[in-house]
């Protein structure tokens, strides 16, 4: 019996089926095909990778001649059938709620293997992983998992936005250290004891001093943890959720604490006339303009209404589309939302004419799999032809998962509202 953990991933194109070097020309037709189903910023980030190791890429995507545009020119996009039918190996950067729209992809992904590059949402969920449920939906290939701990910037990136944060932060940290500020301190304490001044304490300039000193340290501390983070050893080590969080959400963070150390620093400084000299603002009122544009869109997009829209767009929901997707509910179930299946039993009732018996049932089949479920009754009475007729129909559609017979019943409504009129 072969050992399935020794068959490779990739597989040439050559008779042998020897895998090919990762530095293999594109022109070379023995070089793998490797494929990839979804256009968002992991789909990117992988396709280029694969394209500078020497790899043929091929990418399925919905809309191909929107996306092409978005990919390097040596990979080609095309339809989701096609880059199945093509591909050697096949990578699914897609959401698992979108898991179900490939399930027409069975047949071109039949023994190829399949690399699910998701990630759930919640750490410990119980119930099958993401990879899993792809496994059920396509019982015929080989399901793995990968890329549980690295991003699509780091994947695309790679070491080089680490060094520029580095070179930032040890500025940062020889900020406090120019000769210019220690002058400036001499310079305040000669004109004190010039003028006699006995009594310097000032509550306001006390407080603001001691502020202006705290939150720039938090924002430093911030930034050394944001550049440290972006060191290749450092990045590698971490998941994707804390990669996540500390570049997105401390890096605005960061930007806040910096934002408020400069606006302590200028304090009311802005209203003196004497700070404009030549007409000009001074520096810290011009520093502030782009991080105050940044702080407030990115408030802007807080908006429940904005927030929740820009999340179903980064999902892949289309507005355009007859199926629409939803977000992952709290227990981060996966599925097709339930607004255009209620919309196609309402178009039933509506149809010019009555179709015919095979038509119906298939119709109430499909409609008990998506509401209720495999059958869970007795069939009726040999005497009960309605109930008898109706069971059977159920019968038939046992086994078939719920968003499987959900789209099967709106691609029969559509078909329907073709056929007999609406």
């Amino acid at each position: 019996m072969p050992d399935e953990m020794s068959r490779p991933l990739i597989r040439g194109r050559d008779e042998g089926g020897a895998s090919r070097r990762l530095e293999a020309s594109m022109s070379d037709p023995g070089t793998p095909v490797v494929g990839i189903l979804g256009t968002g910023d992991f789909s990117r980030s992988l396709a280029r990778r694969l394209v500078a190791s020497g790899y043929q890429v091929v990418v399925g995507s919905r809309t191909p001649k929107r996306s092409v545009a978005l990919f390097p020119e040596e990979a080609e996009v095309t339809s989701q059938m096609e880059a199945a039918s093509q591909a050697d190996l096949v990578f699914v950067a897609v959401f698992p709620e979108h898991h179900s729209t490939l399930v027409e992809l069975k047949p071109a992904l039949a023994g190829k293997t399949l690399v699910d590059v998701s990630n759930g949402l919640r750490i410990n969920l119980d119930g099958p992983s993401n990879a899993e449920q792809l496994a059920d939906l396509f019982p015929e290939s080989s399901v793995v998992k990968g890329f549980n701990t690295i991003s699509a910037w780091s994947l695309q990136m790679g070491p080089r936005d680490g060094s520029r944060q580095v070179l930032h932060a040890i500025y940062s940290l020889c900020l406090p250290m120019r000769k210019s500020a220690r002058y400036k301190l001499l310079n305040m304490a000669f004109k004190q004891v010039k003028a006699g001044t006995e009594e310097s304490w000032v509550d306001e300039e006390v407080w603001r001093m001691e502020l202006y000193l705290s939150v720039g340290i938090m924002a430093l501390g911030l930034l050394s943890l944001l550049a440290v983070t972006s060191l290749p050893s450092v990045a590698n080590a971490v998941n994707w959720r804390e990669f996540t969080f500390i570049q997105s959400t401390l890096g605005y963070s960061a930007l806040f604490m910096a934002t408020v150390h400069t606006l302590l620093f200028g304090w009311d400084h802005a209203f003196d006339p004497a700070q404009y000299r030549f007409h000009l603002p001074p520096t810290f009122v011009l520093v502030l303009i782009l991080p105050l544009a940044v702080l407030l869109g990115r408030l802007a997009l807080f908006i429940p209404c904005v927030a929740r829209r820009l999340r179903q767009i980064r999902r892949g929901w289309e507005k355009s589309r007859h199926i629409r997707f939803t977000l992952p509910d709290d227990g981060c179930r996966n599925g097709l939302e339930d607004e255009s299946f209620e919309r196609a039993v309402e178009e039933v009732k509506v149809l010019k004419q009555r179709p015919n018996n095979g038509e119906l049932s298939d119709l109430y089949g499909l409609y008990k799999q998506v509401t209720v479920g495999d059958i869970n009754i007795e069939r009726p009475g040999m005497f009960d032809f309605a109930g008898r007729a109706k069971w059977d129909a159920w019968f038939e559609k046992k086994g078939i998962p719920k968003d499987e017979a959900m789209i099967a019943y709106i691609d029969l409504v559509e078909k329907l509202k073709i056929k007999l009129g609406i």
